[in-house]
């Protein structure tokens, strides 16, 4: 019997929609559930695409990866630049399921522009700059898949589209992303093909209230409600079409970097550090500006921000920035003050208690240009605003969206997972399962070696207690 596994991302999706509220509408991923193993899967640190993607396909954390966001800083320079495929260094699942001589797929998976020099199929996600631009391994496969429209990896949305408007260019992204992977199916027959669906991410965070009875704007006439439910009832009859092309000996597995949960406000990060002493403005802004453009005097400036959907905290070291002012000796007394700062906001009332990080104690190792600190406030009820200069600390939802774009929802720490297969016991469900985990059970499951540098388990030991993670 062959060892044929297909996996399907769905991007964002939360155990709340898939194990409840839109279970009747996937019957496929249903049965999936009845006859095999599912549970919640737990993200990355922090939980969000680039990192947690780039984490389930190698199996390494994003410290070891050194990526830390959609934005990382490339040196100890001050600017941020945006991470693309070429910032991930190690090996990933398809690159060790060609190498062991079998054949691998890889569409629309985060982080693949530019396209990874690999004997594996690949095609790009959605941080490829333009359906212009190269977008697959091999090259000569762009013309072969012309005939299913301009590569569009992401929906076309600044942020201006209505709700209609939103659904209608998610299915036909999503169908345009289904086409293409059982035309690769049936053209390149891999042992391994593995596809993201990026547009479950991008419903939550335009429509969430529409899809969330607990979300405080919820409105339960709206519209929205049943396109959303419809738009993963779809996804689910493109997973049953395309697991009918794989055929009947083929693995099915479901999964999600993250989750997704209602956002209440954001914190501006920046102003918060400014109005404590940390952050100085040569010039003290007479409105609110991005903090790109305000005049940071870096001779007095000990730390500052990025915003997001959580916030990155950089200390301003001596002798290890460019302008650096804070004593080596002080890091400890910095982070720990810091920490105290950050931990509860409170402002006119309202009190936001976060949840904060320090890299060195969460990650197997810390590569690259890591944070001094990440925290995320309200443990992700609300986002963090890198902008100073505004009058409060504490932003509504409506700022937050003007500052950042699409409000609907925030990430949350558990995505999901469902295992269905030939070789799959019908164990149900299990708790305490990793991203680490998926990449050695996709090894498993195709009978190759799990590097030792793996720190996750096969997802169908779950159940059992010596199954956690090793080194966390």
């Amino acid at each position: 019997m062959r060892a044929r596994l297909v996996v399907v991302g769905l991007d964002c999706a939360p155990p709340s929609l898939v194990f409840d509220r839109y279970k009747s509408a996937m019957p496929t991923i249903a049965r999936a559930m009845g006859r095999g193993v599912w549970g919640p899967l737990r993200s990355t640190i922090p939980p969000i695409t680039v990192p947690a993607w780039a984490s389930m396909t190698s199996g390494l954390d994003p410290g070891e990866l050194g990526l830390y966001g959609f934005r990382n800083r490339a040196s100890r320079a001050y600017p941020m630049t945006t991470s693309t495929g070429d910032d991930v260094k190690v090996d990933r699942l398809w690159d060790l399921v060609e190498r062991a001589g079998k054949r691998a797929a890889a569409l629309y998976v985060p982080p693949t522009w530019p396209p990874p020099k690999t004997s594996a199929t690949i095609v790009s996600c959605m941080l490829t700059p333009g359906p212009d631009a190269p977008h697959t391994q091999p090259p000569e496969l762009a013309a072969e898949l012309a005939r299913f429209g301009p590569h569009t990896p992401d929906l076309d949305d600044d942020g201006s589209l209505d709700g209609d408007a939103v659904l209608e260019g998610l299915h036909a992204m999503s169908q345009q992303h289904f086409d293409v992977a059982e035309h690769v199916l049936a053209a390149r027959d891999p042992d391994f093909l593995m596809m993201v669906e990026l547009g479950t991410d991008r419903l939550h965070h335009a429509l969430w209230p529409a899809m969330d009875p607990s979300d405080p704007r919820h409105d339960p006439a709206s519209p929205h409600a049943r396109g959303a439910r419809d738009y993963y009832r779809y996804l689910d009859a493109r997973i049953a079409r395309l697991m009918r092309a794989a055929g009947d000996d083929a693995t099915l597995l479901v999964v999600s970097d993250h989750g997704a949960r209602s956002l209440h406000g954001g914190v501006r990060v920046n102003e918060l550090l400014r109005r404590a002493g940390w952050l100085v403005l040569k010039d003290a802004p007479s409105q609110e500006r991005a903090f790109d453009l305000a005049d940071v005097d870096w001779s007095r400036t000990r730390a500052w921000s990025e915003g997001g959907y959580y916030a990155r905290i950089f200390l301003n070291i001596h002798g290890r920035e460019p302008e650096g002012v804070l004593e080596p000796s002080r890091i400890e007394d910095a982070k720990t003050e810091l920490e105290a700062l950050l931990a509860r906001v409170e402002e006119d009332g309202v009190v936001i208690e976060s949840r904060i990080v320090r890299p060195e104690a969460t990650y197997a190792r810390v590569n690259g240009v890591a944070p001094d600190l990440l925290c995320f406030f309200g443990d992700l009820t609300h986002r963090s605003l890198g902008g100073v200069g505004a009058p409060r600390v504490i932003a509504t939802i409506d700022e937050v969206e003007r500052d950042r774009g699409r409000g609907g929802a925030n990430h949350d720490w558990d995505g999901i997972f469902v295992l269905a297969g030939p070789a799959i016991d019908p164990i149900g469900r299990v708790e305490g399962a990793s991203i680490l985990d998926v990449a050695p059970t996709c090894l498993r499951l195709l009978g190759l070696e799990v590097p030792s540098s793996m720190r996750g388990v096969d997802l169908r030991e779950r159940g059992k207690p010596a199954a956690w993670p090793r080194g966390t």
